[in-house]
């Protein structure tokens, strides 16, 4: 039995994307819904909380200390101080609003939207220009990186599959897009993950009350966690050994069930995680 340490005492309506930066010993996670975003001293277990004032689908680390938000309108940089700007020229995002990214080992933006009809889009961002990169996404989600750097995974949820790209750092380019893993009914619906130092999966399973280890050499899922919240939503590794999985749930109805949904948990797992990449632009 894998035992789940309760991180915070803040409930979030869906608490995703949580963000170790390793230079400040702080974790980060954000609540879409609540249009906010924490952020954690994690050796003294103090954290802040900022509204945002739109829903938020992601975030992410700049080197020079800012955070990337992705809202609904487009994605801003917030400075040490909370100050907001554009971090690009503003342009008709396809889908209802950005759903989850993560920055690459090229040092860009890459993240997607989700959109009802299937009219969402998965972007790139680099030196303020927003690029659609491929389209037709329904809930874009998960994203990672092989330890290389060569691969790119990522997850549609509304598709119910994991894919792998071919990735090219040099030119921020992706291509031989293809199938790594079909997510069967009944498993749980795909939702964000993270990678290891063997590149597995640590996918949450939404409405499932889990997150599985996926074996990246065969696509085998080779361990469990339970979690006590049906719906789970993001995990990402954290601590100064990077061996805390960092995991996020949601609540959206479901405290009766599950007093604990909307809080993040941690445990200890056998395996090390990498360390965030940061925006560079």
């Amino acid at each position: 039995m894998v035992s789940l340490e309760l991180l915070d005492k803040n409930r979030c309506i869906v608490a995703e994307g949580p963000i170790w930066n390793d230079r400040t010993g702080e974790l980060l996670w954000l609540d879409i819904l609540g249009a906010c975003i924490f952020i954690m001293s994690y050796r003294e277990r103090k954290t802040k909380k900022y509204n945002v004032g739109q829903q938020i689908g992601c975030m992410a680390l700049c080197e020079n200390g800012d955070v990337l938000l992705a809202m609904q309108d487009g994605i801003y940089r917030m400075d040490k101080a909370g100050n907001k700007s554009f971090a690009h020229q503003p342009i008709k995002i396809k889908g209802r609003r950005f759903n989850d990214g993560k920055v690459g080992p090229d040092g860009c933006f890459y993240l997607g939207t989700t959109d009802a009809k299937n009219e969402g889009a998965f972007y790139r961002l680099k030196e303020g220009i927003l690029t659609e990169l491929f389209n037709h996404c329904g809930c874009s989600n998960g994203l990672d990186w092989t330890v290389d750097g060569t691969q790119m995974y990522y997850c549609d949820t509304v598709k119910r599959k994991i894919e792998v790209f071919d990735f090219d750092v040099e030119h921020s380019a992706i291509s031989n897009r293809r199938t790594f893993i079909d997510i069967p009914e009944g498993m749980g619906n795909p939702d964000g993950f993270c990678m290891d130092e063997n590149n597995d999966i640590w996918l949450a399973l939404w409405d499932e009350s889990s997150v599985c280890q996926i074996e990246s050499k065969t696509g085998t899922v080779v361990s469990k966690i339970d979690v006590p919240a049906a719906k789970t939503s993001c995990t990402c590794f954290a601590g100064e050994d990077l061996r805390d999985l960092i995991i996020t749930t949601a609540s959206l109805r479901d405290e009766e069930r599950y007093p604990l949904s909307g809080h993040c948990f941690k445990t200890r797992v056998g395996v090390k995680g990498k360390k965030s990449y940061r925006y560079r632009y």
